[in-house]
C-alpha cells in the first residue's frame, strides 16, 4: 500500500507542477513536456517523476542544458506525504492544492487561492474544533492588518494560513508556522529580493509538519 501511495503522490506532483506551469504559460495541455531551452519533446523516460530525472543526469538529453533539481525534490517530498496521510484523505487535497498554488506563485506571483474555500468550509464544518474559534478571530484581524495596513502579505496568503490553522491543531500549526518564517527570513537573507513568493513556504512548512509532528 505504501509503494503504492508513493507512487501515485510523485506522479500527482508531476501533474500538478505541469499543469500549473501550462496554465500559467497559457499554454495548451495536452502533448507531452518539452524542454524550457530548445522546445524538443522530452523522450518518454524523462517523463518518469524521480526516476527520469536521475536516468537523464538532470539534463536534456538535446541541449544539455540543466533541469532544476527541485523537481525531483517535490515529486519525493509529495510522495512521502501521500504514504503518511493513506488514512487522511483530506489532507491529500489540501497538498494537492497548496502545491499547485505555491508552483502558480512561484511562477507568477499571482495566485487562484478562490479554490481553497471549499476546503476551508468543510474543515471548519467537520473538523474544527470549538475552542479553536477565538484564536480564528484573532488570526483572521492580524492577518488582514499585515495584508492591508503593512502591505506584508498578499491577498492570497489569507486562506492558505487560515486553511493550515483550520486543519491542524495548534501545535502542530505553530510548528508550520515557524517552519514557514526561518525558511522564508534565510531565503530573504540569501537572496536579499524584497518581495518572495510566500505560498511556498507556507506549503513546506504544512508539508514538514504533518510528516515530523
Amino acid at each position: 500500500m505504501e509503494f503504492i501511495c508513493f507512487i501515485l503522490g510523485s506522479c500527482s506532483a508531476s501533474f500538478i507542477i505541469c499543469l500549473a506551469y501550462r496554465i500559467n504559460r497559457r499554454k495548451q495541455f495536452g502533448g507531452l513536456s518539452c524542454c524550457d531551452y530548445c522546445g524538443r519533446r522530452l523522450p518518454l523516460i524523462a517523463l518518469v517523476p524521480i526516476i527520469g530525472w536521475l536516468l537523464s543526469m538532470g539534463k536534456c538529453r538535446y541541449c544539455k542544458n540543466s533541469i532544476s533539481v527541485y523537481y525531483p525534490l517535490i515529486e519525493f517530498l509529495f510522495a512521502i506525504c501521500f504514504m503518511n496521510s493513506k488514512d487522511n484523505y483530506h489532507f491529500v487535497i489540501i497538498y494537492c492544492l497548496l502545491l499547485f498554488l505555491s508552483c502558480e506563485d512561484i511562477y507568477d506571483h499571482t495566485s487562484h487561492t478562490f479554490i481553497l474555500y471549499p476546503i476551508i468550509f468543510f474543515e471548519f464544518i467537520v473538523n474544527f474544533p470549538s475552542e479553536k474559534v477565538i484564536g480564528l478571530f484573532i488570526l483572521t484581524s492580524l492577518l488582514l492588518f499585515f495584508i492591508y495596513y503593512r502591505k506584508a502579505l498578499g491577498n492570497g496568503d489569507l486562506p492558505v494560513i487560515l486553511l493550515i490553522y483550520i486543519a491542524l491543531p495548534v501545535f502542530q500549526f505553530s510548528v508550520s508556522i515557524l517552519i514557514t518564517s526561518c525558511l522564508t527570513i534565510l531565503i530573504f537573507l540569501l537572496r536579499k529580493k524584497h518581495s518572495l513568493a510566500f505560498i511556498p513556504f507556507l506549503a513546506i512548512g504544512f508539508f514538514l509538519s504533518t510528516l515530523f509532528v
